[in-house]
């Protein structure tokens, strides 16, 4: 009987901790809802909580490195020599009378510009092509999404062997075809490094137009093509009235990521041409990094990087207000 007795002292023991337990955790719980309601509650807060870390991280990666870039633009600054100098627009004055700022620039342009129209071009006919229904279409998307796996070094000097005069696999190929009777410089000859390099960066990124085109293509009912077809529409007149239509504001969007990107790019060119032969693939972003770390013009640097910022700041406004892309995409 007394072990009995023990035992529901025990157990009532073990029922007043778990209770008191429980109830702490209730209170705690009731507490952490007042505080998260009262935290939500306005507008205000959500916004902080949610959009601030982003636009802090935009403006450590982004905002602050841009005001550091146009500051360091204003002076003589040497990257061997901690003294800046303070010139103001003496840089830019210097810049817009330099031949070799304008031929980069011209460079850019037709490497922005060759390379967006060429993708746009392959990247849209490969999305109409990988939408039809066929067997191994899954393979297919696949492989064709394989080069935008690869990384830019690994494409850059894989192109680089396979474009070489004398060893290179294009060359060998064509001269036992009978198509050319001797090895094509393509990367050494000033006529053909910008196209070839315009090919080969084309070659790698236009499947993220592909990718963005599929996937809104995708999205377009069958039934408006079965209708056109009951109207007797022909492929062309399904892509005027029904394809084009529906995919003009990603093409619209995917021109401005890309044409940014494009003028913005350095890896590819500097790892297949290295800005040659002379200066004829030297774009502005290869020009700034042979002015900051080769002549060590820090200051210079700083003045070509806040041209083509401007330059892009000035497109993306004309471009934005010119054809409206957030409207095309809500349609």
């Amino acid at each position: 009987m007394n072990y009995v007795r023990q035992d529901t002292r025990g157990e009532a023991r073990m029922s007043t901790v778990r209770d008191a337990l429980w109830s702490g955790v209730d209170q705690t719980r009731e507490r952490s809802e007042s505080v998260l309601s009262r935290l939500f509650e306005g507008d205000r807060m959500l916004v902080v909580l949610t959009v601030g870390p982003a636009v802090a991280l935009m403006t450590i990666s982004a905002a602050i490195p841009v005001v550091w870039a146009l500051y360091l633009s204003m002076h003589e600054a040497g990257a061997l020599d901690p003294n800046w100098t303070w010139i103001g627009f003496g840089n830019y004055l210097s810049l817009f009378g330099s031949s070799m700022y304008w031929e980069a620039f011209r460079a850019s342009f037709v490497f922005g510009f060759g390379s967006v129209g060429l993708q746009l071009v392959v990247g849209l006919v490969t999305a109409l092509l990988l939408t039809r229904k066929f067997r191994g279409v899954i393979l297919t998307r696949a492989l064709v999404f394989l080069p935008y796996l690869i990384p830019t070094v690994v494409v850059g000097m894989i192109f680089r062997l396979m474009m070489n005069e004398q060893f290179g696999i294009i060359n060998i190929v064509a001269t036992d075809v009978g198509i050319i009777d001797e090895g094509i410089a393509f990367l050494g000859e000033p006529s053909l490094a910008m196209p070839s390099l315009i090919v080969l960066n084309s070659w790698k990124f236009s499947i993220f137009i592909t990718m963005m085109v599929l996937a809104r293509l995708q999205s377009i009912p069958d039934s408006f093509y079965e209708a056109a077809t009951m109207n007797g529409a022909g492929p062309l007149r399904k892509f005027r009235d029904i394809t084009y239509p529906q995919i003009r504001g990603v093409l619209l969007l995917v021109v401005l990521l890309r044409g940014v990107w494009m003028f913005n790019k350095f890896d590819i060119i500097w790892i297949v041409t290295g800005g040659g032969p002379g200066r004829t693939t030297e774009t502005l972003p290869v020009r700034i990094y042979r002015v900051a770390f080769i002549n060590f013009d820090l200051g210079m640097a700083g003045a070509i990087s806040g041209t083509l910022f401007a330059f892009l700041g000035l497109a993306a406004i004309v471009y934005f207000a010119g054809f409206k892309p957030a409207e095309e995409v809500q349609r």
